[in-house]
């Protein structure tokens, strides 16, 4: 299959090093904060940290320790190996409930391995990060999907995990030993979405009768809530995340589990989806990491078209640490079916595009058996990824849209903390595009894809085949002509 877009080669352990960390790092007072230095280069790596707070450690690649009081901490973060050295300064932007103040970057693992998942498949997968250097591009999150469920019990009267978790604690362990943080999935519904094939049925986090309130979905939403009992549980295995499944999605149920989760002694990211609708954009954008109004990636072209004009019904909502989830990736290999190749793969690059351009959580979903230079490629782009990881926080705003029989091509920009201006041209239709841009001669434009500058004496032509995608940035704003 050929390839319209160029895309850079990704080799996360080869050349001088280079810190991947956003600018600004959020986390509550008093709540454990862990942190991988990702760092791409040669190794062995050796690193430095100027300034650091007395009670936050630095070992081999890891920051963990605890700040006191709310405030703003700069440190600088120094890498150095054979070839060179590199050094970044992060603040540590200390708060109530401040965790995830960027989009998360991780794993899930539904579309990979479904309801089938195991604790072997998590931590394996948490080692293959690590080992394919994808870590080292700031994926940061492991997050269990549906499928870990089995009955209530335990000493919390909580949602306990099926014979294929036989350890919780031993898994979150392992995953922080790699400085990578945990999440886990539940439903306020009376039974989960994913039940296993050996399962009749799984438990959320309510019981008892159907609350006349709510919708019927999956047997209602039970007048008997048991938030508290899970959270407390969640916590004492060691989660950092929850995914908190249902629809309609609604603000009673989501706040009832947020104020569990804020009670407990380490930060809790929250996501809610499946159907979080725009009457209640409001509270998403102030209590939830994410939120989710979409439906699940399928790994083809309408389904991609789907989700990406999902966006633009919430793009007025999105801010700091509030962001619009278009869903996992789905292209890799997957456990049980290949459905999840159906694009080709510049329609990968363009869903992967998507996610890192307007803002949204990315995480991959894929077994990373027989993983290709492609994917890895698309998976760890740095400059991609920083254009998502972008510590000014502005929403993308759609410049231009072209949207007539056989064209459908936008036009995206967002403006960037060191001044610059990252452009993205997405071209849904069946034709090539071309146009014409018109900037300072003087400013210097980067194809973020090729990882290539490119050209010009202040006009700039550009050809975007179509169901491709190009992605550039500019250190001065661009004219259409």
């Amino acid at each position: 299959m050929s390839i319209k877009t160029k895309i850079a080669i990704a080799k996360p352990f080869e050349g001088k090093p280079q810190i991947n960390l956003p600018s600004i790092i959020g986390a509550s007072s008093k709540k454990p904060i862990l942190v991988r230095i990702a760092t791409i280069g040669q190794r062995p790596i050796e690193y430095e940290a100027i300034d650091l707070p007395d009670s936050i450690s630095l070992k081999d690649n890891i920051l963990q320790g605890t700040i006191e009081n709310d405030g703003k901490y700069e440190i600088t973060l120094i890498a150095k190996n054979a070839l060179g050295t590199d050094e970044k300064k992060i603040i540590f932007e200390i708060k109530d409930q401040n965790v995830l103040v960027t989009p998360l970057l991780g794993f899930t693992t539904w579309n990979a391995f479904e309801s089938a998942v195991t604790q072997d498949d998590v931590e394996n997968i948490a080692s293959r990060l690590v080992e394919l250097g994808i870590t080292e591009y700031g994926c940061s999150y492991v997050n269990t999907d549906s499928g870990w469920q089995e009955k209530y019990g335990g000493k919390h009267d909580a949602i306990m995990p099926n014979r294929k978790f036989p350890n919780m604690r031993r898994m979150t362990d392992k995953i922080h030993s790699y400085g990578l943080k945990c999440g886990i999935y539940s439903t306020p519904m009376l039974a989960a979405w994913g039940c296993p094939n050996e399962l009749t049925s799984i438990p959320g986090c309510t019981q008892g009768e159907a609350d006349h309130r709510f919708a019927l979905t999956n047997g209602g939403i039970g007048v008997i809530h048991k938030e508290r009992n899970n959270a407390i549980q969640w916590n004492e295995w060691g989660f950092d995340y929850l995914k908190y499944d249902w629809a309609p999605t609604d603000p009673i149920n989501a706040d009832l589990m947020r104020t569990e989760l804020t009670q407990l002694d380490r930060d809790f990211g929250f996501c809610v989806t499946v159907r979080a609708i725009k009457e209640y954009s409001n509270y998403w954008s102030k209590y939830c990491n994410s939120y989710r109004s979409n439906p699940d990636t399928l790994s083809n072209w309408d389904n991609l078209v789907e989700i990406y004009e999902t966006y633009f019904d919430f793009v007025d909502y999105i801010c700091k640490g509030h962001y619009f989830d278009l869903d996992m990736l789905d292209f890799g290999t997957c456990r049980l079916h290949t459905m999840w190749n159906c694009l080709t793969d510049d329609e990968k690059i363009m869903e992967f595009s998507m996610r890192a351009f307007l803002n949204s959580p990315i995480q991959i979903s894929s077994t990373l058996e027989n993983i290709t230079d492609f994917e890895l490629s698309v998976y760890c782009n740095d400059e991609i990824l920083a254009i998502n990881q972008d510590c000014a926080f502005n929403t993308s705003k759609l410049i231009s849209r072209v949207k007539e029989e056989n064209r459908y091509f936008d036009i995206l920009e967002k403006e960037l903390e060191d001044g610059a201006f990252a452009y993205a041209f997405f071209n849904l239709g069946k034709i090539s595009e071309n146009l014409t841009v018109s900037l300072d001669e003087n400013g210097e434009v980067r194809d973020l894809w090729a990882k290539e500058n490119i050209k010009h004496q202040g006009n700039l032509l550009l050809e975007i085949p179509s169901h491709t995608s190009k992605i550039i940035k500019s250190t001065t704003k661009i004219l259409l002509k």
